[in-house]
C-alpha cells in the first residue's frame, strides 16, 4: 500500500493551506487505498490573516509580547485533526510520493515567494525533502499555487508545470527556468520526465466540486507514477 506524503502550510488559505484542497485529497487518497501522513515545518507564521475580516497582522510589526503568534506546525495540525509531524523528522525514504496543497502558506511560510518573488528563498526542510524526493524520482504533487514552490526548489532543472492559467504566476514560473503548461480548473499536467503532477484546483476553482476533478486526477496519477515495487 502506497504511503503519500502531503506537506502542509498552516491553516487556512490566507496564511497556511487551503482547506479544501487538502481535504478533497486526503479523501482521494483514501478512496485510492492509499495511506497518508501529513508533515509541516516546525516555524513561525510569516503573518496571521483573520479569515472572517481577511485583516493582515504581519509577525514583523506585531509586539509579540501581547499578541501570541502562530505556529505552522500545530496550525496544521487543525485540519488533520492532529496526525501530523514536524517535517523535520520526514526523509524521501518515509514517503514513497509527496502531495502538496496550495494556499498562500505555501509562498509565504514554505517560501518567501509572496514578499520576495523570484529572488525568494525555500525553507530548508522544505527544499531538503523536496530536492530528496526528487533525487529519487519519487512522484511529487502540487496544486494551486504549490507550482511556484516545486519551480524555486528545482530552479534550473526545466520542470513542466501548471498553475491554470493566470498570466502573472505562469510569468514567474517561467522566469524560475520552468515550463509552465495551460490547463483548464478540471485538468493535470505531467511531467513525465521529472515525475510531477500539478493542477490548478483554487487558482481557477471557485467550489469545492470544482476543485475536485483535477485533485482526484492529480492523486490518482501519483500513485500511478509510483514504482510498482513499492507499492
Amino acid at each position: 500500500m502506497p504511503r503519500v506524503g502531503v506537506l502542509l502550510s498552516g491553516c487556512g488559505v490566507q496564511d497556511g493551506s487551503e482547506i479544501y484542497e487538502t481535504v478533497l485529497t486526503i479523501l482521494a487518497l483514501e478512496k485510492a487505498g492509499a495511506t497518508w501522513q501529513a508533515m509541516a515545518p516546525d516555524i513561525e507564521q510569516v503573518e496571521v490573516v483573520n479569515h472572517y475580516t481577511g485583516a493582515e497582522d504581519r509577525l514583523a510589526t506585531r509586539d509579540v509580547m501581547s499578541q501570541p503568534s502562530r505556529n505552522v506546525l500545530p496550525e496544521a495540525a487543525r485540519i488533520v485533526r492532529g496526525k501530523i509531524v514536524s517535517l523535520g523528522e520526514v526523509s524521501a525514504h518515509d514517503v514513497d510520493a509527496l502531495i502538496i496543497p496550495g494556499g498562500y502558506g505555501v509562498v509565504k511560510n514554505l517560501c518567501s515567494f509572496a514578499a520576495d518573488g523570484e529572488e525568494a528563498t525555500v525553507n530548508p526542510d522544505v527544499a531538503r525533502l523536496i530536492t530528496e524526493m526528487h533525487g529519487l524520482r519519487k512522484p511529487i504533487g502540487a496544486l494551486c499555487i504549490a507550482p511556484v514552490l516545486i519551480a524555486l526548489t528545482l530552479r534550473g532543472q526545466n520542470v513542466g508545470l501548471t498553475v491554470g492559467n493566470d498570466a502573472t504566476t505562469s510569468l514567474a514560473v517561467n522566469r524560475l527556468d520552468a515550463q509552465h503548461q495551460v490547463t483548464s480548473v478540471d485538468q493535470i499536467f505531467v511531467d513525465e520526465r521529472h515525475n510531477i503532477v500539478s493542477t490548478p484546483a483554487f487558482m481557477l476553482a471557485e467550489t469545492a466540486s470544482q476543485a475536485e476533478e483535477g485533485i482526484t486526477k492529480l492523486v490518482d496519477k501519483v500513485l500511478q507514477l509510483i514504482p510498482l515495487q513499492t507499492q
